[in-house]
């Protein structure tokens, strides 16, 4: 029963880390994150 708290609350960290990264990358320039294979020239 214990690893499963232990698990859980590593879960959550790792979810709120996540989270910290996707605003981040959300505040810079969309442009750079565009897929280089499309073919858009």
């Amino acid at each position: 029963m214990t690893t499963v708290g232990i698990n859980e609350a590593t879960i959550r960290k790792y979810i709120r880390e996540q989270e910290k990264h996707d605003i981040a990358v959300d505040k810079l320039s969309v442009r750079e994150f565009e897929d280089p294979f499309k073919g858009s020239k």
